[in-house]
């Protein structure tokens, strides 16, 4: 398959880390990383966030912005749209809907609540990176195949340089999980791991001092 993408012209060029990143944290919250639901049940959601706690730390320590988004409705529920799967019971203020403790916001740091995949889509996000001259978006959390990979082609099409740490995303399985980092890798964001991405910024950050 890698053949096949590489004689199409599919990832030909490399996505250039640029002078103003922020961090976006999708979803990474209850309903996704605690045992107790049944979408938080996945060992590699749990891994990859686990794993974001080192990314948030070193973004912190640069300086570098973090937002987060997190899913939730209201009781109607007016606004859940046509999922095809059951996902109204992530109530706005219920536990579920709450960030996960382990990478709990700063207390300027924005929590965007979002009723699609995408982390732009109705939401105030692009506003917040625009007015902060962001440049670069890193995107964390989940699922790789859902809200993760839709939020990389609107991060893609709105202009952002988009990149995605790939033990820093995860989904309910592997294979879902591979194939859309392999996919996205090939047409729309620079996906490296998160030692690759750590020392990513620190060389952009020592050039920009």
């Amino acid at each position: 398959m890698e053949q096949k993408y590489s004689e199409a012209g599919y990832g030909k060029y490399e996505v250039v880390f640029g002078d103003r990143p922020a961090v976006v944290v999708v979803d990474f919250q209850n309903a996704f990383t605690d045992p107790q639901y049944p979408t938080g049940q996945s060992e590699l959601l749990h891994a990859a966030a686990k794993r974001t706690e080192h990314l948030l730390a070193e973004a912190r320590a640069l300086n570098i912005p973090v937002i987060y988004t997190v899913v939730g409705y209201r009781e109607d529920p007016l606004d859940v749209g046509n999922w095809k799967t059951e996902i109204s019971w992530i109530g706005i203020d219920s536990h579920a809907a709450q960030v996960s403790a382990n990478l709990k916001p700063e207390p300027l740091d924005p929590v965007i609540i979002k009723k699609y995949p995408s982390a732009f889509f109705g939401t105030e996000l692009v506003s917040m990176l625009t007015l902060r001259k962001i440049d670069t978006v890193i995107l964390a959390g989940c699922t790789t195949s859902g809200c993760i990979r839709a939020s990389i082609v609107d991060s893609f099409s709105y202009g952002f340089k988009t990149f995605v740490p790939s033990d820093c995303v995860g989904d309910q399985s592997i294979e879902q999980h591979e194939a859309n980092l392999f996919d996205v890798k090939a047409r729309y964001a620079n996906v490296l791991t998160l030692n690759e991405l750590i020392s990513l910024m620190h060389q952009k950050s020592e050039t920009t001092v």
